[in-house]
């Protein structure tokens, strides 16, 4: 048995305890004191049941719900970049990221609509910002999702491709879900017979991936392979925006929630064995303070590794979806926080994943080296199943986290769009097809040209500025009731100062690109040609000298994007604070009162 110091065992306990002391105590101590939740108060769930919008759901299945709604890929490749600056400052922001912030978004997003009658943040925003504050919010939501469904569609590309047995299994849990779906509400079968069926059909699924592996290669290199499977990603993902969500993604998103999980159970089993199976860190501690490539650590470690240490795609799924499915106000905390901080032992047993491997397996192309992490961790105790059917697994795991959330998001961008084109000249892109087109389309052409440093740092910019926002409107309501708001106006300073700070940074980097280039300054390295400048941050095939002008054209584009979403996001943030200062200044005039609306005992 090698020393334990050496390998990720003490890591692993360590992060469980201190989430279990975020949960069991600080979490508590919030839900008591600060929102004071009542399991007596009636919720929108039950005020408004209409059986499609707000129903009653037990805290176990909407925890179920909530986990696979907000898990997507960003505690699996957040962490590849994080560990670019070593290991250890990503642990820290893994667990403290967590644990003052994580979990308190997304409580506090689901008691928030809960408190107001369930609505989403858009009429939440105009109560407390006004009309202008509501549009510059879904403006920034709208460019928001447009770059996560750019970075989606770009891995399941990627994933379909580096590892071919996954596109079958990935069909398989398709039509899985499909049928589930028809049993479970045309023929009204059992669920558990139903869940048994689903489960049957996922390992028949990675069976036969495992069987017929689909490759292909168009191009001398296979350059435009990636546009091909983007674009059939594209074709799913129309698909699961405009069939009715019981038919199609609520029945997948349940059959793909039990692989997705197992993973984390497999990965924190095969962490916690490694003192037996001797499997040490290979990769340094850190800090590395600066990254040649991505920037300095704050603030970009703290954009990159997102979901899983704090995300501002769960106070939309908390807010808009989960809060008008909450049976009482009490389950707010297991669903909200407790799936946070399960997506948190995700992020964890993914960087542990990319700590086993030497640090020569890393680069800027090779973020599915995660899988290769993950088969490492587990083949001791499951020597029986071959590489290749472990391969074909974790690469599924890979691309199911990244597929059932982009369906959520891209029918997300056709609600969004809905609200704000519904009426007016524009009224055509407020059509579902319309808009679900230029949803995925526009996507579609960011993830086949935009490198995978430029998508994942906007995605998790933009992202992380969500989340900010989102605990601004918090604190608002907080310091409009009169109860404690500075556990969530601190986190909520920090992370709009620090997201901001990161677009900034990325607008300067992709400026400087341009300039260097057009200046002729050497691109640093073997090759010393300036074109080099540009090419860095696009993707095959067009990142070749013959198509220098099409790469500049594109980091003209991220330079306008990043501007855009700089911009807006500094206008809602200035409305946010002040708004909050102004509803400190009127709740001083009333009576005292708490966050459920109730009298407040002094």
């Amino acid at each position: 048995m090698v020393d334990i110091l050496s390998t990720p065992f003490l890591w692993v306990v360590v992060t469980i305890g201190l989430y279990g002391v975020a949960y069991w105590g600080y979490g508590k101590w919030i839900d008591r004191n600060v929102w004071r939740s009542n399991a007596k108060k009636a919720t929108p769930a039950h005020m408004y049941m209409d059986g499609v919008e707000y129903f009653p759901v037990s805290r176990y299945v909407l925890w179920g719900y909530q986990f696979k709604s907000v898990a997507a890929l960003g505690p699996i490749l957040g962490p590849f970049i994080g560990i670019t600056f070593g290991w250890l400052p990503a642990l820290i922001w893994i667990i403290g990221g967590n644990f003052f912030i994580g979990w308190l978004q997304d409580y506090g997003a689901m008691m928030l609509s809960v408190r107001k009658e369930g609505r989403s943040f858009g009429p939440i925003t105009y109560e407390f910002t006004g009309a202008r504050g509501r549009t510059n919010l879904l403006a920034f939501v709208l460019f928001y999702l447009i770059i996560i469904s750019a970075a989606f569609i770009a891995l399941i590309a990627v994933f379909w491709n580096r590892y071919p047995g996954t596109f079958v299994a990935t069909l398989g849990i398709l039509v899985a879900g499909l049928l589930c779906g028809q049993l479970l509400y045309r023929v009204k079968m059992n669920v558990f017979a139903v869940t048994g069926i689903g489960l049957a059909l996922v390992v028949l699924s990675i069976y036969l991936g495992v069987l017929f592996p689909v490759s292909f290669k168009v191009g001398a290199a296979g350059e435009w392979n990636i546009p091909i499977w983007a674009g059939v990603a594209v074709l799913i993902l129309y698909v699961a925006a405009v069939l009715p969500t019981p038919t199609f993604i609520q029945p997948t998103n349940y059959l793909a929630f039990y692989p997705a999980y197992a993973a984390i159970i497999l990965l924190l089993i095969g962490a916690l064995a490694t003192p037996f199976t001797q499997i040490q860190v290979q990769m340094p501690a850190g800090p590395i303070w600066f990254n040649s490539d991505l920037g300095p650590l704050w603030p970009i470690l703290f954009v990159a590794i997102a979901c899983g240490a704090i995300s501002g795609w769960h106070s939309l799924v908390s807010s808009s979806s989960s809060a008008k499915q909450l049976d009482i106000e009490t389950d707010a905390l297991p669903v909200g926080g407790g799936a946070m901080l399960s997506e948190g032992l995700l992020a964890l047993v993914s960087l542990i994943a990319y700590m086993v491997l030497a640090p020569g397996s890393f680069g800027a192309g090779n973020y599915p080296s995660w899988v290769d992490g993950a088969t490492r961790l587990t083949t001791p105790f499951l020597g029986g199943l071959t590489q290749p059917v472990l391969t074909t697994f974790f690469g599924l795991v890979l691309v199911i986290y990244a597929l059932t959330v982009q369906a959520l998001v891209t029918r997300f961008f056709r609600l969004v769009a809905a609200e704000t084109w519904s009426e007016g000249r524009f009224h055509v892109f407020g059509n579902k097809h319309v808009s679900t087109v230029v949803g995925l389309g526009i996507p579609w052409a960011f993830a086949v040209s935009g490198s995978w440093w430029a998508l994942w740092l906007y995605f998790g910019g933009a992202n992380q500025l969500l989340a900010g926002l989102a605990i601004m409107l918090i604190t608002i309501h907080l310091a409009k009731v009169r109860a404690p708001s500075r556990y969530s106006l601190i986190p909520g300073v920090f992370m709009v100062v620090t997201t901001l700070s990161a677009l900034a940074w990325q607008i300067w980097s992709f400026t400087n690109s341009a300039v260097q280039y057009l200046q002729g300054t050497p691109f640093p390295g073997p090759n010393p040609d300036p074109v080099g400048w540009i090419l860095r941050n696009v993707r095959p095939p067009i990142n070749v000298k013959a198509y220098a002008l099409v790469a500049l054209g594109i980091n003209a584009v991220f330079v306008v994007v990043g501007a855009v979403l700089f911009l807006v996001g500094l206008s809602m943030a200035v409305r946010l604070f002040r708004s909050y200062r102004v509803s400190l200044t009127e709740a001083r005039t009333k009576v005292l009162a708490a966050a459920d609306g109730g009298e407040r005992k002094t």
